[in-house]
Protein backbone atom coordinates (compact mmCIF):
# COMPACT_ATOMS: atom_id res chain seq x y z
CA UNK A 1 0.00 0.00 0.00
CA UNK A 2 2.84 2.38 0.88
CA UNK A 3 4.61 1.49 -2.36
CA UNK A 4 1.44 2.15 -4.32
CA UNK A 5 1.03 5.56 -2.70
CA UNK A 6 4.65 6.40 -3.42
CA UNK A 7 4.21 5.33 -7.01
CA UNK A 8 1.12 7.52 -7.36
CA UNK A 9 3.06 10.39 -5.86
CA UNK A 10 5.89 9.96 -8.33
CA UNK A 11 3.50 9.83 -11.31
CA UNK A 12 1.13 12.63 -10.38
CA UNK A 13 3.31 15.38 -11.80
CA UNK A 14 3.25 13.67 -15.21
CA UNK A 15 -0.26 12.20 -15.42
CA UNK A 16 -2.43 14.78 -13.66
CA UNK A 17 -4.54 16.25 -16.51
CA UNK A 18 -5.53 19.34 -14.57
CA UNK A 19 -1.96 20.41 -13.95
CA UNK A 20 -0.34 19.37 -17.19
CA UNK A 21 -2.74 18.83 -20.07
CA UNK A 22 -3.14 22.46 -21.08
CA UNK A 23 0.57 23.35 -20.97
CA UNK A 24 1.69 20.57 -23.36
CA UNK A 25 -1.17 21.39 -25.72
CA UNK A 26 -0.24 25.08 -25.79
CA UNK A 27 3.40 24.12 -26.36
CA UNK A 28 2.36 22.00 -29.32
CA UNK A 29 0.31 24.90 -30.67
CA UNK A 30 3.41 27.13 -30.56
CA UNK A 31 5.45 24.48 -32.36
CA UNK A 32 2.73 24.14 -34.98
CA UNK A 33 2.67 27.92 -35.53
CA UNK A 34 6.43 27.89 -36.15
CA UNK A 35 6.08 24.89 -38.44
CA UNK A 36 3.34 26.59 -40.44
CA UNK A 37 5.40 29.77 -40.74
CA UNK A 38 8.39 27.89 -42.16
CA UNK A 39 6.18 25.75 -44.38
CA UNK A 40 4.35 28.75 -45.78
CA UNK A 41 7.62 30.45 -46.67
CA UNK A 42 8.91 27.30 -48.39
CA UNK A 43 5.59 26.82 -50.18
CA UNK A 44 6.18 30.22 -51.76
CA UNK A 45 9.90 29.84 -52.51
CA UNK A 46 9.95 26.28 -53.91
CA UNK A 47 9.07 25.66 -57.53
CA UNK A 48 6.44 23.11 -58.62
CA UNK A 49 7.59 19.55 -58.06
CA UNK A 50 7.24 16.57 -60.35
CA UNK A 51 3.62 15.56 -59.63
CA UNK A 52 2.09 18.84 -58.50
CA UNK A 53 0.82 20.13 -61.88
CA UNK A 54 -0.92 16.76 -62.38
CA UNK A 55 -2.58 16.98 -58.97
CA UNK A 56 -3.60 20.63 -59.36
CA UNK A 57 -5.04 20.13 -62.84
CA UNK A 58 -6.81 16.93 -61.72
CA UNK A 59 -8.29 18.70 -58.70
CA UNK A 60 -9.53 21.57 -60.83
CA UNK A 61 -10.94 19.16 -63.42
CA UNK A 62 -12.95 17.46 -60.68
CA UNK A 63 -14.25 20.73 -59.22
CA UNK A 64 -14.97 22.61 -62.45
CA UNK A 65 -15.71 19.87 -64.96
CA UNK A 66 -16.76 16.93 -62.77
CA UNK A 67 -14.04 14.75 -64.25
CA UNK A 68 -12.56 12.27 -61.77
CA UNK A 69 -10.74 10.22 -64.42
CA UNK A 70 -8.06 12.73 -65.46
CA UNK A 71 -5.57 11.49 -62.88
CA UNK A 72 -4.84 7.74 -62.92
CA UNK A 73 -3.87 7.83 -59.26
CA UNK A 74 -7.05 7.62 -57.18
CA UNK A 75 -8.94 8.71 -55.15
CA UNK A 76 -9.49 12.31 -56.27
CA UNK A 77 -10.78 13.96 -53.08
CA UNK A 78 -7.41 15.06 -51.55
CA UNK A 79 -6.45 16.69 -54.85
CA UNK A 80 -9.79 18.47 -55.11
CA UNK A 81 -9.51 19.80 -51.55
CA UNK A 82 -6.00 21.09 -52.27
CA UNK A 83 -7.23 22.77 -55.46
CA UNK A 84 -9.98 24.78 -53.74
CA UNK A 85 -7.71 27.73 -52.80
CA UNK A 86 -6.35 27.72 -56.37
CA UNK A 87 -9.73 28.96 -57.59
CA UNK A 88 -9.06 32.31 -55.90
CA UNK A 89 -5.90 32.80 -58.02
CA UNK A 90 -7.95 32.63 -61.26
CA UNK A 91 -5.77 30.02 -62.99
CA UNK A 92 -5.78 29.59 -66.75
CA UNK A 93 -7.76 26.44 -67.60
CA UNK A 94 -6.86 25.10 -71.06
CA UNK A 95 -9.97 24.20 -73.01
CA UNK A 96 -10.95 20.65 -73.77
CA UNK A 97 -14.05 19.22 -75.42
CA UNK A 98 -14.00 15.79 -73.82
CA UNK A 99 -12.79 15.95 -70.23
CA UNK A 100 -13.26 12.25 -69.54
CA UNK A 101 -10.84 11.42 -72.33
CA UNK A 102 -7.88 13.41 -71.09
CA UNK A 103 -4.41 12.02 -70.63
CA UNK A 104 -3.03 13.27 -67.31
CA UNK A 105 0.53 13.81 -68.55
CA UNK A 106 -0.47 15.66 -71.71
CA UNK A 107 -3.05 17.81 -70.00
CA UNK A 108 -0.84 18.60 -66.99
CA UNK A 109 1.81 19.76 -69.46
CA UNK A 110 -0.70 22.03 -71.19
CA UNK A 111 -1.93 23.31 -67.84
CA UNK A 112 1.59 24.20 -66.66
CA UNK A 113 2.47 25.78 -70.01
CA UNK A 114 -0.63 27.98 -69.71
CA UNK A 115 0.39 29.13 -66.21
CA UNK A 116 3.94 29.82 -67.40
CA UNK A 117 2.65 31.90 -70.30
CA UNK A 118 0.33 33.87 -68.01
CA UNK A 119 2.88 34.26 -65.21
CA UNK A 120 0.61 32.39 -62.78
CA UNK A 121 2.86 29.48 -61.82
CA UNK A 122 3.95 30.77 -58.43
CA UNK A 123 0.51 31.89 -57.09
CA UNK A 124 -1.21 28.75 -58.41
CA UNK A 125 1.44 26.46 -56.94
CA UNK A 126 1.46 28.31 -53.61
CA UNK A 127 -2.32 28.20 -53.28
CA UNK A 128 -2.39 24.46 -54.00
CA UNK A 129 -0.05 23.86 -51.05
CA UNK A 130 -2.07 25.60 -48.32
CA UNK A 131 -4.49 22.74 -47.59
CA UNK A 132 -1.78 20.03 -47.55
CA UNK A 133 0.32 22.19 -45.22
CA UNK A 134 -2.61 22.56 -42.83
CA UNK A 135 -3.21 18.79 -43.01
CA UNK A 136 0.43 18.16 -42.14
CA UNK A 137 0.17 20.34 -39.03
CA UNK A 138 -3.11 18.63 -38.12
CA UNK A 139 -1.31 15.27 -37.98
CA UNK A 140 0.60 16.54 -34.94
CA UNK A 141 -2.64 17.16 -33.01
CA UNK A 142 -4.10 13.79 -34.00
CA UNK A 143 -0.90 12.16 -32.74
CA UNK A 144 -1.24 14.20 -29.54
CA UNK A 145 -4.75 12.80 -29.03
CA UNK A 146 -3.67 9.27 -30.01
CA UNK A 147 -0.74 9.24 -27.56
CA UNK A 148 -2.99 10.58 -24.80
CA UNK A 149 -5.51 7.83 -25.53
CA UNK A 150 -2.78 5.20 -25.39
CA UNK A 151 -0.74 6.42 -22.46
CA UNK A 152 -3.04 8.77 -20.52
CA UNK A 153 -0.50 11.59 -20.48
CA UNK A 154 -0.49 15.00 -22.12
CA UNK A 155 3.31 14.94 -22.05
CA UNK A 156 3.23 11.76 -24.13
CA UNK A 157 0.99 13.59 -26.58
CA UNK A 158 3.37 16.54 -26.70
CA UNK A 159 6.32 14.24 -27.36
CA UNK A 160 4.48 12.54 -30.24
CA UNK A 161 3.30 15.78 -31.82
CA UNK A 162 6.66 17.49 -31.40
CA UNK A 163 8.58 14.61 -32.98
CA UNK A 164 6.30 14.80 -36.00
CA UNK A 165 6.76 18.55 -36.44
CA UNK A 166 10.47 18.42 -35.61
CA UNK A 167 11.48 16.66 -38.81
CA UNK A 168 12.95 18.34 -41.91
CA UNK A 169 11.45 15.51 -43.98
CA UNK A 170 7.94 16.29 -42.74
CA UNK A 171 8.47 20.01 -43.33
CA UNK A 172 9.98 19.38 -46.77
CA UNK A 173 7.12 17.15 -47.93
CA UNK A 174 4.34 18.75 -45.92
CA UNK A 175 4.43 22.08 -47.74
CA UNK A 176 3.90 20.40 -51.15
CA UNK A 177 0.68 19.40 -52.88
CA UNK A 178 1.00 15.63 -52.58
CA UNK A 179 -0.95 12.59 -51.45
CA UNK A 180 1.44 11.38 -48.74
CA UNK A 181 0.67 13.79 -45.91
CA UNK A 182 -3.15 13.61 -46.36
CA UNK A 183 -2.76 9.83 -46.20
CA UNK A 184 -0.66 10.15 -43.04
CA UNK A 185 -3.41 12.27 -41.47
CA UNK A 186 -6.14 9.76 -42.37
CA UNK A 187 -4.02 6.84 -41.12
CA UNK A 188 -3.41 8.54 -37.78
CA UNK A 189 -7.13 9.30 -37.48
CA UNK A 190 -7.95 5.64 -38.15
CA UNK A 191 -5.56 4.41 -35.46
CA UNK A 192 -6.99 6.92 -32.99
CA UNK A 193 -10.55 5.82 -33.78
CA UNK A 194 -9.55 2.16 -33.48
CA UNK A 195 -7.91 2.65 -30.09
CA UNK A 196 -10.92 4.61 -28.85
CA UNK A 197 -13.26 1.84 -29.97
CA UNK A 198 -11.17 -0.83 -28.20
CA UNK A 199 -11.43 1.17 -24.99
CA UNK A 200 -15.11 2.16 -25.19
CA UNK A 201 -16.85 -0.51 -27.32
CA UNK A 202 -19.81 1.81 -28.01
CA UNK A 203 -21.85 2.26 -31.17
CA UNK A 204 -20.69 5.85 -31.50
CA UNK A 205 -17.06 4.77 -31.40
CA UNK A 206 -17.86 2.33 -34.22
CA UNK A 207 -19.39 5.21 -36.17
CA UNK A 208 -16.19 7.22 -35.64
CA UNK A 209 -14.16 4.25 -36.86
CA UNK A 210 -16.33 4.06 -40.00
CA UNK A 211 -15.74 7.74 -40.73
CA UNK A 212 -12.01 7.16 -40.32
CA UNK A 213 -12.23 4.22 -42.76
CA UNK A 214 -13.88 6.55 -45.27
CA UNK A 215 -11.09 9.10 -44.80
CA UNK A 216 -8.21 6.65 -45.17
CA UNK A 217 -9.72 4.79 -48.14
CA UNK A 218 -10.60 8.14 -49.72
CA UNK A 219 -7.09 9.54 -49.38
CA UNK A 220 -5.01 6.71 -50.85
CA UNK A 221 -5.84 3.34 -52.37
CA UNK A 222 -3.23 1.69 -50.14
CA UNK A 223 -5.49 2.90 -47.31
CA UNK A 224 -7.38 -0.33 -47.95
CA UNK A 225 -4.50 -2.01 -46.09
CA UNK A 226 -5.30 0.14 -43.05
CA UNK A 227 -9.02 -0.62 -43.38
CA UNK A 228 -8.29 -4.36 -43.53
CA UNK A 229 -6.17 -4.12 -40.38
CA UNK A 230 -8.91 -2.21 -38.57
CA UNK A 231 -11.62 -4.70 -39.54
CA UNK A 232 -9.40 -7.60 -38.48
CA UNK A 233 -8.92 -6.00 -35.05
CA UNK A 234 -12.67 -5.43 -34.69
CA UNK A 235 -13.53 -9.01 -35.66
CA UNK A 236 -10.92 -10.57 -33.38
CA UNK A 237 -11.80 -8.34 -30.44
CA UNK A 238 -15.52 -8.96 -30.78
CA UNK A 239 -15.01 -12.70 -31.24
CA UNK A 240 -12.96 -12.83 -28.05
CA UNK A 241 -15.60 -10.78 -26.27
CA UNK A 242 -18.36 -13.22 -27.31
CA UNK A 243 -16.25 -16.34 -26.83
CA UNK A 244 -17.34 -19.07 -26.83
CA UNK A 245 -19.56 -18.10 -29.75
CA UNK A 246 -22.87 -19.86 -29.20
CA UNK A 247 -25.88 -19.20 -31.33
CA UNK A 248 -26.81 -16.68 -33.97
CA UNK A 249 -27.19 -13.70 -31.61
CA UNK A 250 -23.47 -13.83 -30.80
CA UNK A 251 -22.60 -14.22 -34.48
CA UNK A 252 -24.87 -11.29 -35.28
CA UNK A 253 -23.15 -9.06 -32.71
CA UNK A 254 -19.74 -9.91 -34.17
CA UNK A 255 -20.89 -9.33 -37.75
CA UNK A 256 -22.67 -6.12 -36.79
CA UNK A 257 -19.56 -4.69 -35.14
CA UNK A 258 -17.64 -5.14 -38.39
CA UNK A 259 -20.53 -4.26 -40.73
CA UNK A 260 -21.30 -0.82 -39.28
CA UNK A 261 -17.88 0.81 -39.87
CA UNK A 262 -17.61 -1.00 -43.21
CA UNK A 263 -20.89 0.43 -44.47
CA UNK A 264 -20.06 3.91 -43.20
CA UNK A 265 -16.64 3.71 -44.86
CA UNK A 266 -18.20 2.67 -48.17
CA UNK A 267 -20.79 5.43 -47.96
CA UNK A 268 -18.09 8.01 -47.24
CA UNK A 269 -15.97 6.80 -50.14
CA UNK A 270 -18.93 6.98 -52.51
CA UNK A 271 -19.84 10.43 -51.22
CA UNK A 272 -16.40 11.78 -52.15
CA UNK A 273 -16.90 10.62 -55.73
CA UNK A 274 -20.51 11.72 -55.98
CA UNK A 275 -19.71 15.25 -54.85
CA UNK A 276 -17.16 15.61 -57.66
CA UNK A 277 -18.91 13.57 -60.35
CA UNK A 278 -22.51 12.45 -59.72
CA UNK A 279 -22.41 10.43 -62.95
CA UNK A 280 -20.28 7.71 -61.32
CA UNK A 281 -23.44 6.36 -59.67
CA UNK A 282 -24.57 5.15 -63.09
CA UNK A 283 -21.46 3.01 -63.56
CA UNK A 284 -20.83 1.13 -60.32
CA UNK A 285 -18.35 -1.74 -60.27
CA UNK A 286 -19.57 -4.27 -57.69
CA UNK A 287 -19.81 -2.04 -54.57
CA UNK A 288 -17.02 0.44 -55.31
CA UNK A 289 -16.95 3.38 -57.73
CA UNK A 290 -15.64 2.34 -61.12
CA UNK A 291 -12.86 5.00 -61.18
CA UNK A 292 -11.65 3.74 -57.79
CA UNK A 293 -11.20 0.24 -59.17
CA UNK A 294 -9.44 1.70 -62.22
CA UNK A 295 -7.08 3.44 -59.79
CA UNK A 296 -6.51 0.14 -58.01
CA UNK A 297 -5.56 -1.43 -61.32
CA UNK A 298 -3.20 1.47 -62.02
CA UNK A 299 -1.56 1.01 -58.63
CA UNK A 300 -1.15 -2.73 -59.23
CA UNK A 301 0.59 -2.12 -62.56
CA UNK A 302 2.54 1.06 -61.73
CA UNK A 303 3.99 -0.08 -58.41
CA UNK A 304 5.23 -3.32 -59.91
CA UNK A 305 7.41 -1.48 -62.45
CA UNK A 306 11.02 -1.26 -61.19
CA UNK A 307 12.43 2.24 -60.84
CA UNK A 308 15.99 3.51 -60.57
CA UNK A 309 17.16 3.57 -56.95
CA UNK A 310 20.06 5.35 -55.31
CA UNK A 311 21.01 5.67 -51.66
CA UNK A 312 24.30 6.16 -49.78
CA UNK A 313 26.20 6.23 -53.09
CA UNK A 314 24.79 2.87 -54.29
CA UNK A 315 22.82 2.87 -57.56
CA UNK A 316 20.56 0.00 -58.59
CA UNK A 317 17.36 -0.87 -60.43
CA UNK A 318 14.26 -2.17 -58.69
CA UNK A 319 13.53 -2.45 -54.96
CA UNK A 320 15.84 -3.14 -52.02
CA UNK A 321 14.48 -3.69 -48.51
CA UNK A 322 17.45 -1.88 -46.98
CA UNK A 323 16.66 1.29 -48.94
CA UNK A 324 14.06 2.27 -46.34
CA UNK A 325 16.09 1.94 -43.10
CA UNK A 326 19.15 3.51 -44.73
CA UNK A 327 17.06 6.40 -46.06
CA UNK A 328 15.54 6.87 -42.62
CA UNK A 329 18.99 7.21 -41.06
CA UNK A 330 19.95 9.74 -43.74
CA UNK A 331 16.74 11.80 -43.74
CA UNK A 332 15.63 11.85 -40.09
CA UNK A 333 17.38 13.82 -37.30
CA UNK A 334 19.55 11.50 -35.20
CA UNK A 335 18.21 12.78 -31.86
CA UNK A 336 14.63 12.20 -33.01
CA UNK A 337 15.53 8.77 -34.36
CA UNK A 338 16.96 7.79 -30.97
CA UNK A 339 13.73 8.87 -29.27
CA UNK A 340 11.71 6.85 -31.79
CA UNK A 341 13.75 3.74 -31.08
CA UNK A 342 13.62 4.25 -27.32
CA UNK A 343 9.85 4.79 -27.48
CA UNK A 344 9.27 1.57 -29.40
CA UNK A 345 11.36 -0.34 -26.86
CA UNK A 346 9.46 1.36 -24.01
CA UNK A 347 6.22 -0.13 -25.35
CA UNK A 348 7.41 -3.51 -24.02
CA UNK A 349 7.05 -2.21 -20.44
CA UNK A 350 3.56 -0.82 -20.81
CA UNK A 351 0.71 -2.31 -18.77
CA UNK A 352 -0.89 -5.19 -20.62
CA UNK A 353 -4.06 -3.33 -21.67
CA UNK A 354 -2.05 -0.34 -22.94
CA UNK A 355 0.40 -2.61 -24.73
CA UNK A 356 -2.39 -4.46 -26.52
CA UNK A 357 -3.97 -1.16 -27.61
CA UNK A 358 -0.61 0.07 -28.92
CA UNK A 359 0.15 -3.17 -30.77
CA UNK A 360 -3.24 -3.76 -32.39
CA UNK A 361 -4.42 -0.19 -32.83
CA UNK A 362 -1.14 1.37 -33.97
CA UNK A 363 1.56 -1.23 -34.49
CA UNK A 364 -0.46 -3.50 -36.79
CA UNK A 365 -1.42 -0.88 -39.42
CA UNK A 366 2.09 0.62 -39.23
CA UNK A 367 3.71 -2.76 -39.84
CA UNK A 368 1.25 -3.66 -42.61
CA UNK A 369 1.91 -0.42 -44.49
CA UNK A 370 5.66 -0.81 -44.06
CA UNK A 371 5.51 -4.38 -45.40
CA UNK A 372 3.40 -3.21 -48.34
CA UNK A 373 5.92 -0.57 -49.42
CA UNK A 374 9.01 -2.62 -48.62
CA UNK A 375 7.90 -5.15 -51.24
CA UNK A 376 7.42 -2.59 -54.03
CA UNK A 377 10.21 -2.17 -56.59
CA UNK A 378 9.97 1.64 -56.54
CA UNK A 379 12.53 3.09 -54.12
CA UNK A 380 11.91 6.72 -55.03
CA UNK A 381 11.64 8.30 -51.61
CA UNK A 382 10.95 7.93 -47.90
CA UNK A 383 7.67 9.83 -48.44
CA UNK A 384 5.86 6.52 -48.94
CA UNK A 385 6.54 5.66 -45.30
CA UNK A 386 5.18 8.92 -43.85
CA UNK A 387 2.03 7.21 -42.47
CA UNK A 388 4.15 4.49 -40.84
CA UNK A 389 6.49 7.10 -39.38
CA UNK A 390 3.52 9.05 -38.01
CA UNK A 391 2.29 5.97 -36.15
CA UNK A 392 5.80 5.20 -34.91
CA UNK A 393 6.00 8.75 -33.56
CA UNK A 394 2.78 8.15 -31.62
CA UNK A 395 4.28 5.01 -30.06
CA UNK A 396 7.33 7.02 -28.99
CA UNK A 397 5.08 8.61 -26.38
CA UNK A 398 5.47 5.34 -24.40
CA UNK A 399 8.66 6.85 -23.00
CA UNK A 400 6.62 9.10 -20.71
CA UNK A 401 4.68 6.45 -18.74
CA UNK A 402 7.84 4.35 -18.51
CA UNK A 403 9.88 7.23 -17.08
CA UNK A 404 7.00 8.11 -14.74
CA UNK A 405 7.64 4.88 -12.79
CA UNK A 406 11.27 5.71 -12.09
CA UNK A 407 12.61 7.32 -8.96
CA UNK A 408 12.45 11.14 -8.87
CA UNK A 409 16.12 11.79 -9.64
CA UNK A 410 16.26 9.30 -12.51
CA UNK A 411 12.93 10.59 -13.80
CA UNK A 412 14.08 14.19 -13.89
CA UNK A 413 17.29 13.23 -15.70
CA UNK A 414 15.42 11.12 -18.24
CA UNK A 415 12.89 13.87 -18.93
CA UNK A 416 15.72 16.37 -19.32
CA UNK A 417 17.36 14.04 -21.85
CA UNK A 418 14.10 13.72 -23.78
CA UNK A 419 13.69 17.49 -23.76
CA UNK A 420 17.26 18.03 -25.03
CA UNK A 421 16.83 15.45 -27.81
CA UNK A 422 13.52 17.03 -28.82
CA UNK A 423 15.10 20.49 -28.84
CA UNK A 424 17.91 19.22 -31.08
CA UNK A 425 15.31 17.85 -33.50
CA UNK A 426 13.48 21.17 -33.51
CA UNK A 427 16.78 22.95 -34.16
CA UNK A 428 17.56 20.59 -37.07
CA UNK A 429 14.19 21.39 -38.62
CA UNK A 430 14.63 25.14 -38.16
CA UNK A 431 18.13 25.09 -39.67
CA UNK A 432 16.91 23.03 -42.65
CA UNK A 433 14.93 26.08 -43.80
CA UNK A 434 14.57 27.04 -46.64
CA UNK A 435 15.78 23.78 -48.21
CA UNK A 436 14.05 21.24 -45.99
CA UNK A 437 13.31 18.79 -48.79
CA UNK A 438 17.02 18.56 -49.62
CA UNK A 439 18.14 18.24 -45.97
CA UNK A 440 20.19 15.25 -44.84
CA UNK A 441 21.75 14.53 -41.49
CA UNK A 442 25.48 14.55 -40.86
CA UNK A 443 27.66 12.86 -42.14
CA UNK A 444 25.55 12.28 -45.30
CA UNK A 445 26.48 15.61 -46.83
CA UNK A 446 26.42 17.01 -49.41
CA UNK A 447 23.00 15.48 -49.85
CA UNK A 448 23.35 14.77 -53.57
CA UNK A 449 26.06 12.20 -52.85
CA UNK A 450 23.72 10.14 -50.66
CA UNK A 451 20.12 10.33 -51.93
CA UNK A 452 18.00 11.08 -54.98
CA UNK A 453 14.46 11.82 -56.17
CA UNK A 454 11.98 13.09 -53.54
CA UNK A 455 14.56 12.55 -50.80
CA UNK A 456 16.50 15.54 -52.12
CA UNK A 457 15.29 16.81 -55.51
CA UNK A 458 11.70 16.58 -56.71
CA UNK A 459 12.05 19.52 -59.09
CA UNK A 460 11.63 22.23 -56.43
CA UNK A 461 14.59 24.26 -57.75
CA UNK A 462 12.81 25.68 -60.82
CA UNK A 463 12.52 29.27 -59.56
CA UNK A 464 16.13 29.41 -58.39
CA UNK A 465 17.39 27.82 -61.61
CA UNK A 466 15.39 30.22 -63.80
CA UNK A 467 16.76 33.26 -61.97
CA UNK A 468 20.36 32.01 -62.12
CA UNK A 469 20.16 30.73 -65.70
CA UNK A 470 19.04 34.07 -67.12
CA UNK A 471 22.43 35.57 -66.27
CA UNK A 472 24.72 32.55 -66.96
CA UNK A 473 23.25 30.84 -70.08
CA UNK A 474 24.10 27.28 -69.01
CA UNK A 475 23.47 23.93 -70.62
CA UNK A 476 20.57 22.49 -68.61
CA UNK A 477 19.16 19.06 -67.87
CA UNK A 478 16.36 19.67 -65.40
CA UNK A 479 14.24 17.08 -63.59
CA UNK A 480 10.84 18.49 -62.78
CA UNK A 481 7.22 18.71 -63.89
CA UNK A 482 6.41 17.39 -67.34
CA UNK A 483 6.60 20.11 -69.94
CA UNK A 484 9.39 22.07 -68.23
CA UNK A 485 12.61 21.63 -70.19
CA UNK A 486 15.53 23.82 -71.17
CA UNK A 487 13.31 25.82 -73.53
CA UNK A 488 11.10 26.91 -70.61
CA UNK A 489 14.04 28.13 -68.50
CA UNK A 490 15.30 31.65 -69.36
CA UNK A 491 18.79 31.75 -70.87
CA UNK A 492 19.26 27.98 -70.86
CA UNK A 493 20.47 25.64 -73.59
CA UNK A 494 19.77 21.92 -74.02
CA UNK A 495 22.73 19.57 -73.74
CA UNK A 496 24.07 18.53 -77.19
CA UNK A 497 24.06 14.95 -78.40
CA UNK A 498 27.73 14.44 -77.42
CA UNK A 499 28.21 16.75 -74.41
CA UNK A 500 31.54 15.24 -73.36
CA UNK A 501 33.09 16.51 -76.60
CA UNK A 502 31.28 19.82 -77.08
CA UNK A 503 30.27 21.36 -73.76
CA UNK A 504 32.18 24.31 -72.33
CA UNK A 505 31.12 26.90 -69.78
CA UNK A 506 28.28 26.40 -67.34
CA UNK A 507 26.24 23.21 -66.97
CA UNK A 508 23.23 22.89 -64.63
CA UNK A 509 21.94 19.40 -63.86
CA UNK A 510 19.26 18.24 -61.42
CA UNK A 511 20.43 15.86 -58.71
CA UNK A 512 17.72 13.34 -59.62
CA UNK A 513 18.77 13.42 -63.27
CA UNK A 514 22.39 12.71 -62.30
CA UNK A 515 21.68 9.98 -59.76
CA UNK A 516 18.68 8.13 -61.17
CA UNK A 517 16.36 9.37 -63.95
CA UNK A 518 19.18 10.15 -66.48
CA UNK A 519 22.01 8.26 -64.82
CA UNK A 520 23.31 6.46 -67.92
CA UNK A 521 22.98 9.56 -70.09
CA UNK A 522 25.06 11.59 -67.60
CA UNK A 523 27.77 9.01 -66.92
CA UNK A 524 30.31 11.37 -68.51
CA UNK A 525 29.54 14.03 -65.89
CA UNK A 526 29.44 12.01 -62.67
CA UNK A 527 33.20 11.98 -61.89
CA UNK A 528 33.41 15.77 -62.08
CA UNK A 529 32.70 17.81 -58.99
CA UNK A 530 30.19 20.68 -59.16
CA UNK A 531 31.33 24.16 -58.19
CA UNK A 532 28.00 25.04 -56.53
CA UNK A 533 24.71 23.48 -55.45
CA UNK A 534 21.74 25.68 -56.28
CA UNK A 535 18.75 25.46 -53.92
CA UNK A 536 20.03 22.11 -52.64
CA UNK A 537 18.86 20.34 -55.78
CA UNK A 538 20.64 21.73 -58.88
CA UNK A 539 24.32 20.93 -59.47
CA UNK A 540 26.33 23.61 -61.27
CA UNK A 541 29.43 22.67 -63.24
CA UNK A 542 31.85 24.89 -65.15
CA UNK A 543 34.27 23.64 -67.82
CA UNK A 544 37.19 25.53 -69.41
CA UNK A 545 37.23 22.91 -72.17
CA UNK A 546 35.08 19.89 -73.06
CA UNK A 547 35.49 17.16 -70.42
CA UNK A 548 36.25 14.54 -73.10
CA UNK A 549 37.06 10.93 -72.32
CA UNK A 550 38.63 11.49 -68.90
CA UNK A 551 35.17 11.48 -67.35
CA UNK A 552 34.29 8.09 -68.79
CA UNK A 553 37.44 6.62 -67.32
CA UNK A 554 36.58 8.03 -63.93
CA UNK A 555 33.08 6.54 -63.88
CA UNK A 556 34.11 2.91 -63.89
CA UNK A 557 31.54 0.83 -62.15
CA UNK A 558 28.93 3.55 -62.42
CA UNK A 559 27.76 3.23 -58.82
CA UNK A 560 29.64 5.97 -57.02
CA UNK A 561 28.01 9.27 -56.20
CA UNK A 562 29.23 12.52 -57.70
CA UNK A 563 32.25 14.00 -55.89
CA UNK A 564 31.73 16.83 -53.37
CA UNK A 565 31.70 20.48 -54.38
CA UNK A 566 34.91 21.70 -56.01
CA UNK A 567 37.03 24.03 -53.86
CA UNK A 568 37.66 26.38 -56.82
CA UNK A 569 35.52 28.02 -59.47
CA UNK A 570 36.05 25.36 -62.15
CA UNK A 571 34.95 21.73 -62.15
CA UNK A 572 37.59 19.06 -61.83
CA UNK A 573 38.04 15.33 -61.39
CA UNK A 574 39.37 14.84 -57.84
CA UNK A 575 42.63 12.97 -57.41
CA UNK A 576 42.37 9.33 -56.18
CA UNK A 577 43.69 10.02 -52.70
CA UNK A 578 44.06 13.29 -50.80
CA UNK A 579 46.12 15.06 -53.42
CA UNK A 580 44.96 18.17 -55.22
CA UNK A 581 42.21 17.86 -57.83
CA UNK A 582 42.98 17.83 -61.52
Amino acid sequence: MVAARADRGRRSDIRDPRAWRLVPLLTLVLLAVGFLALGTAEAWSDGPTFDEPVYVSAGLAGILHHDVTLNDEHPPLPKALAALPVLFTHPVIPGNGAWSGNDEQAYATRFLDAQLAAGHVRPVTFASRLVPLAETAAVAFVLFALAMELFGSALAGLLAGALWLASPLVLGLGHLDGVDTPFALATALTSWALVRWRRRRTRWSLVGLGLAFAAVAGSQISGLVVVACGLAVVLVAETRRQWPVRGWPAVGRIAGAAALPTLIGLAGLWLGYLVLDPAVIAHPAVILPRPYLDGLHFLATQYTQPAAGFVAGVAYQGGRWWFWPVSLVIKWPLASLLLLGAGLVACCWLPRSHRHAAVWGVGLPAAALAAFYLTTPRDVGLRYLLPTLALAVALAGALVPLVARWRPVARRRALAGVAVASALSVAATATSFPQSLAWTTWPFRPAYTAVTDSNVDWGQGLYALSAWSAAHHPYVLYFGPRGVDAAAIPGSRALPADPAQHVTGWVAVSVTALNSSNRAELSWLRPWCPVRVLDGSILLYRFREPPGGVAAAGSAGGSAASPPVCPGSWSSVPAPASGPGR
